[in-house]
């Protein structure tokens, strides 16, 4: 049957007689027919038709008592826990073959079981589960799967009984210091104890001790990617490294999880290794080759996980005075089939790489991308140029300079807007430097039509009038229709009108300032525009008048006084930027904001005291040696009774038993590798696959 028919609004009538008319003993076909008629049900409760769909819970009841199928008990459960979501107290009466389901021998109807009374909020169905739970945690020999899901339960259950959930959560810390032989439930009792602690603000987050922390990080290479991926998630925080050897024993440990196949492991693994670089003295050149390495395999993926590393570049170098990544800036080029959100956070990566060495090289590319036929990336590369200049020094804002000016021989209307809106922001920053420039600028008047480029402008021809003798003839091409103008180039046109008249007191100037102040104060319809008008109407008659101390030396300091040089600021507040690296890979590096500004219920997150932490990030040490830091000490460590040491033993190799299980077997990359990382790119564009592969010769 095709879906066009299943999802279809029908009446509970049409689906019971045609569930009447099934007789599986006569028709071959009637098993087929039933489990269409049940599609229906489940559909249409997709559709959002409760209220029919609840007349027939007689007859879902009725097969599930009669029917031994693992599609209909499925089906039956979906019903169930859909219904028991809106209207719980109607369910009750499928409570006994649920509990029939939970004392099933299979464990895939046990987990459905277990689930459908989860997801019920009323008190008959959440007893049954939590006594059900209790009873497994108690038991020795539990199918994996299944104690899984019934620790997981808890998470679920802790919205409708905190207290009680809070009462279990012994057994969770049982099942996560004792349980070494799977370390599977160990890692999800874990976690269930980090997100029952995270939604109860109350409580301080989930530790555990440090041998516990290496006893489980000693069973990654046996772990499948989705526990690995949980376990280096939920570290940073809950364990904490007391000394300088813990964390260097750890990153050690994490380290080759960096090259894992796995996006979702291999964030996570860079992740736990920023937490623990808060936590030592030095860090060696080698473990930064890895990470950068780690981050240039993931620019590989497709778009939307490329987008979310480029995000966590952004904030690793927001994050340290020394960058902790060493990336070539070529990875950053701006391919011409990148999507739009790629081009924006690759230019923001470009912009923050940028220094005097790789600058030529950037420049290069920004100027080739002005010139795009994309006009938004043209307007965004424009825009790049001009922030460079004011980011880097005075040598280096020459060659933006240039290149702006160069640009302006190409007639584009909307590259000139762009570039007379980011000169005014480098005259701000160096208002004599660039002063000779101004006049060939200036010719280009003409072509600023949008509200920023024609405040720009103004500011321009205002701030730089004594090096242009016709600059009223300039300005009067503004001030012809003031009052259709945007509000923000109607304050601009009154404030330089003020400023001309008071620099340049003459006839001329007089009769454009008086004629701006009454189309301002008698005609204008926006209040603030009037208020702005009279206020400059009465600070000029006052300095008109004898007797008032308001002198004309005064009204220049008031109306045209010196303006500081503006400076871009790309630096987070510090607490942030801790939270932000405690958060890497998650929504919260996408907006670079805090947890608590994108979620109302969350708190925010701090590195956790110890005696070795680093509070001060720039302390932090890079040296030069080549071998790892952390091997010296990790040979130096000895394993006693609570490490049991499993680096003799075979790593364990399962085998999937379903299409939605994870992938057990990691794909590590291995053979000799030499990185190019150490010699500069020769390539003019992205390396792209061919970087790639050379980049990954180093040896991890």
């Amino acid at each position: 049957m095709s879906d066009q028919r299943i999802f279809t609004r029908y009446k509970a009538n049409e689906i019971r007689s045609e569930l009447q008319m099934v007789d599986v003993k006569k028709m071959k076909s009637g098993v087929t027919k039933k489990k269409n008629a049940l599609r229906k049900i489940i559909a249409n409760l997709t559709l959002g038709n409760y209220s029919e769909m609840l007349l027939l819970l007689p007859e879902i009841l009725k097969f599930w008592k009669i029917e031994d199928d693992m599609e209909v008990k499925r089906i039956c459960h979906e019903y169930i826990r859909t219904i028991g979501s809106i209207k719980p107290r109607s369910t009750v009466e499928s409570l006994p073959f649920i509990m029939n389901d939970l004392r099933s021998r299979n464990e895939k109807v046990q987990i459905m079981a277990l689930e459908t009374l989860v997801s019920i909020p009323f008190s008959k169905f959440t007893e049954e589960a939590f006594d059900f739970i209790v009873h497994l945690t108690s038991k020795k020999s539990v199918p994996e799967q299944l104690m899984k899901n019934a620790i997981y339960s808890l998470v679920q259950l802790d919205d409708y009984d905190h207290e009680r959930v809070a009462s279990l959560l012994n057994l969770l810390y049982d099942i996560v210091t004792n349980q070494i032989e799977k370390p599977t439930i160990q890692i999800a009792a874990l976690n269930a104890l980090c997100m029952i602690h995270e939604v109860d603000g109350k409580t301080q987050p989930v530790h555990i001790s440090v041998d516990i922390a290496f006893n489980i990080l000693e069973l990654l290479p046996t772990l499948n990617e989705w526990d690995t991926a949980t376990l280096l998630e939920i570290l940073p925080i809950t364990v904490v490294p007391q000394t300088h050897d813990d964390a260097y024993d750890m990153i050690d440990m994490v380290l080759p999880q960096l090259q894992h196949v796995n996006s979702a492991v291999s964030l996570s693994a860079l992740k736990i290794v920023l937490y623990l670089l808060n936590y030592i003295e030095e860090v060696n050149q080698t473990i930064i080759k890895r990470l950068s390495n780690s981050v240039i395999a993931l620019l590989e993926k497709p778009a939307e996980l490329q987008f979310l590393v480029l995000r966590n570049v952004i904030l690793l170098l927001l994050s340290r005075e020394q960058s902790l990544l060493k990336l070539n800036v070529p990875y950053f080029f701006i391919e011409y089939n990148d999507p739009i959100y790629i081009k924006d956070t690759k230019l923001e990566c470009l912009y923050l790489l940028s220094n005097e060495e790789t600058l030529t090289q950037i420049l290069d590319e920004l100027e080739e991308h002005a010139t795009d036929i994309d006009i938004q990336m043209s307007r965004k590369a424009v825009r790049a140029i001009g922030n460079l200049a004011v980011k880097l020094g005075e040598n280096s804002a020459g060659k933006c300079v240039d290149i702006l000016l160069h640009l302006l021989e190409f007639g584009v209307d909307y590259v000139i807007q762009e570039i007379i809106s980011v000169f005014r922001n480098i005259l701000r920053k160096y208002p004599k430097d660039f002063k000779s420039d101004v006049r060939a600028l200036a010719k280009y008047a003409g072509y600023a039509q949008e509200t920023e480029s024609r405040n720009a402008m103004i500011w321009i021809i205002t701030q730089y009038s004594d090096i242009l003798p016709d600059y009223l003839k300039l300005f009067e091409t503004f001030c012809t229709n003031v009052l259709d103008e945007a509000p923000e180039v109607q304050f601009s046109v009154l404030t330089s009108s003020i400023k001309f008249f008071v620099r340049y007191p003459s006839v001329e100037t007089e009769k454009l300032c008086i004629r701006l102040l009454r189309e301002c104060t008698e005609d204008a319809n926006n209040p603030d525009l009037r208020s702005r008008a009279f206020m400059y109407w009465r600070l000029l008659s006052l300095a008109r008048e004898d007797g008032n101390n308001v002198t004309n030396e005064m009204l220049k300091d008031i109306v045209d006084g010196e303006l500081p040089k503006i400076e871009l600021n790309t630096k987070l507040d510090s607490a942030i930027l801790e939270e932000l690296e405690l958060n890497v890979g998650s929504i919260t590096s996408i907006y670079l904001k805090p947890t608590s500004q994108i979620f109302r219920m969350s708190s925010m997150k701090s590195l956790p005291n110890s005696p070795v932490l680093n509070s001060n990030k720039s302390l932090l040490k890079v040296i030069d040696d080549l071998t790892s830091i952390g091997v010296s000490h990790s040979n130096d460590r000895v394993i006693g009774k609570n490490h049991k040491s499993i680096k003799n033993n075979k790593p364990v190799v399962h085998t999937m038993n379903d299409f939605d299980k994870p992938a057990e077997t990691v794909n590590h990359l291995k053979g000799s590798r030499k990185s190019s990382i150490s010699s500069p790119s020769k390539l003019a564009r992205k390396p792209s696959m061919l970087m790639r592969k050379l980049t990954l010769k180093k040896k991890f």
